[in-house]
């Protein structure tokens, strides 16, 4: 009887310590997963539009609030998360509801209330610099684009293995 007391009282302080450590992995694991989803539709859709010789676009709606959502622009209309606009390899885009507690706010320019088109140009891949900040809890990351259109991924605060920005 004693043993099996002390088992219990071994597995109820294991769990105590584990489950708050597992949710801060897992909240920085969501962060890195969006931030490379978001990094690697702007990456295709860059080789799209050289492919294409046009420029296309990758267009965040609801920036900063907790219904965000991106899509792949090419053809036809895009003006909203309920738009499946169009997709290039199976890849439309991500919504807020594929990263629970995840928040995406855009430094780009407003075209329209709650729509920031980042414009991809066909010759040499340019883009406008700017940022998409990802972030959870404490974790954050960046995708921040250039002007000459390099696009690259970084950490702001407490994510490992990242590089800083």
């Amino acid at each position: 009887m004693i043993e099996l007391m002390i088992a219990l009282a071994l597995v109820a302080l294991l769990l105590t310590v584990a489950i708050p450590s597992y949710q801060s992995l897992r909240q920085e694991q969501m962060v890195k997963a969006a931030t490379q989803a978001v990094y690697t539709d702007v990456m295709l859709l860059k080789s799209e539009a050289i492919k294409r010789n046009r420029t296309l676009q990758f267009i965040i709606f609801n920036s900063g609030t907790s219904n965000w959502c991106y899509r792949i622009h090419i053809d036809g209309s895009c003006s909203s998360c309920s738009d499946s606009c169009s997709s290039i390899e199976g890849r439309k885009g991500a919504d807020a509801s594929e990263y629970p507690g995840i928040s995406l706010v855009a430094s780009y320019s407003e075209s329209v209330t709650n729509v920031r088109p980042l414009s991809i140009s066909p010759r040499r891949a340019t883009l406008a610099a700017g940022n998409i900040a990802i972030s959870s809890g404490t974790y954050s990351m960046q995708v921040k684009t250039n002007n000459v259109g390099r696009v690259r991924t970084c950490g702001v605060s407490n994510v490992s293995g990242v590089p800083a920005c």
